[in-house]
């Protein structure tokens, strides 16, 4: 009977400790998406076409992609660690960082970012993703968002119509190329995710 009791608990405890490895893996596994994710986020912000007051960066593409791709948590996660990055003053943002850097013209659309985030990261969870047309709509959203949030700052330190000359219209061409580059990846890159499933 002893024999048999600690076999019994025995199985029950190797059952315990391989769900519990599983769960940390996949925290781990998250943890290192959420900060790839948030250093992508940096590096997109970097490369940027200087225009006063709101620089042009690869941006609005790196976040539209990371949300699209990883759902709302981690990409609300990577978002939120950068602009906390950001606000603590590491130089993160395109000119540098710090909490007057949120309050000036460029705050606006980086916390329109968080904002995107959590609306495409939502319908992406429902498997808009996966879908062109889908993409585009979730994706275009996001981007609306994105300038409703930046102009409404920009509007509150500099007027409307500066906020709708400077930190809208130069910037709307190259946002919907960007939105139409993502939306052509998308596909391709979940059709490349299913076939490294397939094989492992």
């Amino acid at each position: 009977m002893n024999g048999v009791k600690i076999s019994r608990i025995s199985w029950i405890e190797t059952l315990v400790l391989k769900n519990s490895a599983k769960e940390h893996f996949s925290q781990l596994t998250n943890f290192v998406t959420v900060v790839i994710c948030s250093l992508l986020l940096i590096l997109s912000a970097k490369i940027k076409v200087d225009l006063y007051p709101v620089p042009m960066t690869l941006q609005p593409l790196a976040v539209l992609m990371i949300a699209m791709l990883c759902g709302r948590n981690i990409s609300v996660s990577a978002v939120s660690l950068y602009l906390f990055q950001g606000m603590i003053g590491l130089p993160v943002f395109a000119y540098g960082g710090g909490l007057p850097y949120l309050l000036g013209p460029t705050g606006g659309f980086l916390f329109g970012f968080l904002l995107a985030s959590i609306i495409i990261g939502e319908l992406a969870d429902r498997g808009w993703g996966k879908y062109l047309f889908k993409s585009v709509i979730a994706m275009l959203i996001g981007l609306l968002v994105i300038y409703i949030c930046g102009v409404l700052q920009l509007s509150f330190l500099k007027g409307f119509d500066f906020a709708i000359i400077n930190g809208l219209k130069p910037f709307i061409v190259g946002d919907l190329y960007k939105l139409i580059l993502a939306a052509l990846l998308l596909p391709q890159i979940w059709k490349l995710g299913n076939k490294t499933n397939k094989i492992n």
